[in-house]
């Protein structure tokens, strides 16, 4: 890779990691890849496989019509590099032309469906891991057969990169909608002890029964929860709990 190539892909991945504001951003932010694996339609999807519901970005935008997106969507399944890549979990960069002739893709019923008319022989696809009931991939659509070592590459640092920060904005949103729990309670500055205790306590469970579950004493336990109204200047549970929920909702 040369300087200039290296250069290039510090950029996208840059503009890839600033893209912290929602998961619609995170996706389109992906698409920038396509000047590191140049194609005729770059798409991120990200679907769940049972009901074919989900979301897909693509450039240039409109590249797929929505109702032939929705087609795809729902038949995600088929496609031999999915069903491959969820076999093989170690292949998190797979062509379609690694697996068949251009011809056969060609030939299948998915491509009748929902590729007829646009061109497109092969395409790389860099699996995002997000979890068990969806799959989401980065997906490079070319009208000619065969992808590069070092396009492959670049696709697999750039999901890597993408299924980071996926992880983050869902974290981030699961601490959002209960902040209470020990992961949210340190983000806003507590240790991990007093997270822990506190979790407990704003879930209603007594000192007496937060001890027995530790393994600590109630004055330890008490120790720890008049450190966390020192931090937020209170003198009470529930006002400790208002002031979280006011950080979270702001954050």
């Amino acid at each position: 890779m040369t300087a200039v190539d290296a250069r290039v892909l510090v950029e996208v991945l840059d503009a890839i990691l600033a893209a912290d504001s929602s998961l619609d951003a995170l996706r389109r932010a992906a698409l920038g890849a396509v000047v590191l694996v140049p194609s005729t339609l770059v798409v991120f999807g990200e679907i769940e496989v049972e009901s074919g519901e989900g979301a897909i970005v693509m450039s240039p935008e409109g590249g797929l019509s929505e109702e032939v997106a929705r087609r795809f969507a729902g038949r995600i399944a088929e496609h031999p590099v999915v069903a491959h890549q969820a076999e093989a979990a170690s292949d998190s960069v797979v062509a379609v032309s690694d697996l068949m002739p251009v011809e056969e893709f060609i030939a299948s019923d998915l491509y009748q469906d929902c590729y007829l008319g646009t061109g497109i022989v092969d395409e790389l696809r860099a699996n995002v891991p997000v979890g068990d009931d969806r799959t989401a991939g980065l997906v490079f659509c070319r009208d000619t057969p065969g992808f590069t070592e070092e396009e492959r590459t670049n696709a697999r640092l750039t999901a890597l990169v993408v299924a980071g920060c996926h992880r983050h904005l869902r974290n981030l949103a699961a601490l959002k909608a209960d902040p209470f729990t020990k992961e949210g309670l340190c983000t806003q500055g507590l240790t991990e002890r007093e997270a822990e205790v506190f979790s407990m306590l704003a879930k209603g469970q007594r000192s007496q029964t937060v001890a027995n579950e530790l393994g600590i004493s109630v004055r330890t336990v008490e120790k720890h929860t008049q450190s966390v109204y020192r931090r937020y200047n209170v003198t009470s549970r529930a006002e400790a709990m208002a002031v979280i929920l006011a950080r979270s909702a702001a954050a």
